[in-house]
């Protein structure tokens, strides 16, 4: 468990520095620029588009801008980025949120390939990837399944860094980062190194982070109980990456391994009558390890026609134990193998192009207590085909993807339960165009239909969920009722159908000498959306064990208890519709100041009876005031998360509220060589006790309270 370090107030530093910094006011802007996104290449993409060059909205956070969001979770790395919002579990294991979605329908890829974890099934689940040690962050908003399939109708998220480099790096370059923060006693440090050798490139990273429960502002929780900090939410947390490439003279080809370990706490995990305290001082835990090996290759004219190669493969050997009492209680364990090969070809009747073909199988399989998804096998093959052509100012990109997806279920020799499978067939395409109005002024639209398989949780689930407090039903399962505070759960015989998503993007792009804009509109009609209802039924009242098929026995007493059971959510499929805009941008009043703004809304309920979707996100409006010089940056924010009044069936009202933040970068003159920077953040400023509506563990895990940072980063 996590040692308790004494924690260090850092008020008085970051007001003394954020003094010194008006001497400097009239120093020349050179130094410490945040990189200029629009000019990445955006490396999920074959085509090598950058963010500006792809109709479909696309971010890239790199250098400082990503050093600065940098979050133990990737959900709160990105949490202030237009149209991304994160799950909140506790800051432990929290996910991105894109546009409304999370879950199965966001991908998460580590290099161009799927993280390889149990995160797209549950919100305690943390995604395996590490953004202290990542180069770039790319955020596709919208559907991108022409690439990564039918897990990515909503969205994508690619973490990359350079264990297997595809060039050299001219001789050797490395960098370091180290930060310590009050509110939860975090400690944490990275560093990375790669260097050339002949014609092989080396590359080598590791890092490590500890953090106690973190602080909030003193609240009631759900239980009745005044508290002013979030039991059992610690973090222990460390990886490594070694990877090695070689280079010759049309490509290269590289392989590399992962080793990442963490152990975090899961608050709010009770287990009602049946637990002797709600939360114990040392309460449950989660226990995670996952093994990762890539190999990554791309071969420029391999034979006549095709310009250009590429190759990824990885296999991924994860698990996860929630560990009680100091036993298991439950394992989730995940083997996957995936690979991608693409082929840029040569023009064809002027359109430049690339083919694809993609395989995954994963072999997913959870037992214990909260085993609530069977053992299921998921095997994938996918080929795609995307183009780009300029016809008159018009750049067009087009795409298409065909799937096959097939699922079975393993069989259960104890209960007697026969295999059983299910078999679909997602298609998706897409066409878009990216149009310069007049000079710095450019405007993109993209549509897309994309079709998703239900994920194996979505089909099978059937059990409870503590995490999340719900006993969950899959679209396989269905309740029927025998009497008063009596049901059974039977096999279903419905149908169950593909989703498929109509999405319209429109985008605005302004870039002048003082003034920067982006502008996004979007709305995607969803049929078949797949997605957890509240039954209003307790767990219990349910009178059959739904794994074994036997009756429940319950004790007498507390058979009709509802305070001991949990609600069941049962998986339906409705039409419905999502809309809503991101904007983002910046006016510069002099080298020095800026003023930054962002906002962003989405509206999600069914077609059909207007209910709204649960744990949408609020609308969210923020500014920032900058000022930059040569050895000095200073930050002051407000950002406002208005109340969630539009909830679901069994949702409460989420209030709004605003966080003031600030922060001061210092770029000493002797470290010039080594570019190093010290950081002074100060969040929550005013203390303000901040509920997240998209959390599962909204009454119990608010966000942090007033925080203060200090760390130090730089390159060698």
């Amino acid at each position: 468990m996590v040692s308790q370090f004494r924690k260090t107030p850092l008020a008085l530093l970051v007001t003394s520095f954020v003094s010194l910094s008006v001497a400097h006011a009239d120093e020349q802007l050179q130094a410490h620029e945040h990189g200029d996104t629009e000019i990445i290449t955006v490396t999920a993409s074959p085509l090598e588009r950058t963010a500006l060059e792809s109709s479909q909205p696309v971010t890239v956070l790199a250098g400082d801008a990503l050093r600065e969001q940098q979050a133990h979770t990737l959900g709160e790395t990105l949490a202030q980025q237009p149209g991304i919002n994160a799950t909140h579990f506790a800051g432990v294991a929290s996910s991105p949120i894109v546009r409304g979605l999370d879950g199965p329908r966001v991908k998460v890829l580590q290099n161009g390939l799927d993280s390889g974890d149990a995160s797209r099934g549950s919100p305690d689940h943390a995604v395996t990837t590490e953004t202290s040690v990542a180069e770039q962050i790319e955020i596709f908003r919208g559907p991108a399944t022409l690439l990564y399939g039918s897990g990515a109708i909503g969205g994508v998220v690619n973490v990359v860094d350079n264990r297997i480099a595809s060039q050299a790096v001219g001789g050797s370059r490395g960098y370091f980062n180290t930060a310590f923060n009050s509110a939860s006693n975090s400690r944490e440090g990275s560093i990375g190194f790669s260097a050339d050798h002949k014609n092989t490139v080396w590359h080598l990273d590791a890092f490590k982070r500890r953090s106690d429960d973190y602080d909030v502002p003193m609240f009631t929780n759900d239980e009745g109980e005044q508290t002013d900090h979030i039991a059992n939410s610690f973090v222990d947390a460390q990886g490594a990456n070694i990877g090695v490439s070689y280079l010759f003279d049309s490509g290269y080809l590289g392989v590399s391994y992962g080793r990442l370990e963490q152990q975090y706490g899961i608050p709010g995990h009770g287990h009602g009558a049946h637990e002797e305290e709600a939360l114990e001082e040392a309460g449950p835990f989660a226990d995670m390890w996952q093994n990762r090996i890539q190999v990554q290759g791309a071969w420029q004219q391999p034979f006549a026609g095709i310009e250009k190669a590429s190759l990824r493969y990885g296999f991924t050997d994860y698990q996860l134990q929630e560990i009680e009492d100091g036993l298991p209680s439950t394992t989730f364990t995940n083997r996957q193998h995936e690979l991608r090969i693409e082929l840029n070809h040569a023009p064809l009747a002027n359109w430049q192009g690339a083919l694809g073909y993609h395989f995954m199988t994963q072999d997913q399989n959870a037992f214990g207590e909260e085993a609530y998804t069977p053992a299921s096998t998921t095997e994938k093959h996918a080929v795609f085909w995307l183009l780009e052509r300029e016809i008159n100012d018009l750049n067009w990109q087009l795409g298409a993807r065909i799937d096959d997806v097939h699922i079975e279920l393993a069989s259960h020799g104890d209960t007697h339960e026969s295999a059983h499978s299910d078999s679909f067939t997602p298609v998706s395409a897409s066409v878009g165009f990216t149009y310069p109005l007049v000079a710095g002024m450019q405007l993109s639209a993209n549509y897309s239909h994309a079709q998703r398989a239900p994920s194996a949780n979505e089909l099978y689930a059937n059990g409870a969920h503590l995490a999340t407090r719900t006993y969950e039903l899959g679209l396989g399962y269905e309740l029927h009722q025998e009497a008063e505070h009596a049901y059974h759960i039977e096999a279903s015989d419905a149908a169950i159908h593909i989703e498929k998503s109509n999405n319209l993007d429109f985008g605005l792009h302004i870039d002048t000498a003082k003034f920067h804009m982006d502008w996004n509109l979007f709305y995607n009609r969803v049929d078949d959306y797949v997605y957890a209802n509240f039954t209003g039924i307790n767990s219990v009242d349910i009178e059959q064990d739904a794994h074994a098929g036997e009756p429940h026995v319950e004790d007498e007493h507390a058979e009709h208890d509802h305070d001991e059971g949990l609600a069941v959510v049962a998986y339906v499929q409705r039409d419905v519709e999502l809309y809503g805009y991101e904007l983002s941008g910046y006016y510069s009043f002099s080298e020095q100041w800026q003023l930054h703004a962002f906002s962003d809304y989405v509206r999600a309920r069914s077609r059909n009876e207007h209910d709204n979707l649960p744990r949408i996100p609020a609308q969210r409006v923020g500014t920032e005031l900058r000022y930059l010089n040569n050895h000095w940056e200073a930050k002051l924010g407000y950002t406002w998360y208005n109340s969630q009044t539009r909830v679901a069936l069994n949702e409460t009202v989420t209030d709004g509220f605003g966080l003031v933040n600030a922060q001061l970068n210092w770029f000493p003159t002797a470290l010039n060589r080594f570019n190093t920077s010290v950081y002074f953040k100060a969040e929550n400023l005013t203390d303000e006790l901040a509920y997240v509506h998209s959390s599962f563990l909204k009454d119990d895990a608010p966000m942090r309270g007033r925080n203060f940072s200090i760390g130090v980063r730089g390159e060698f």
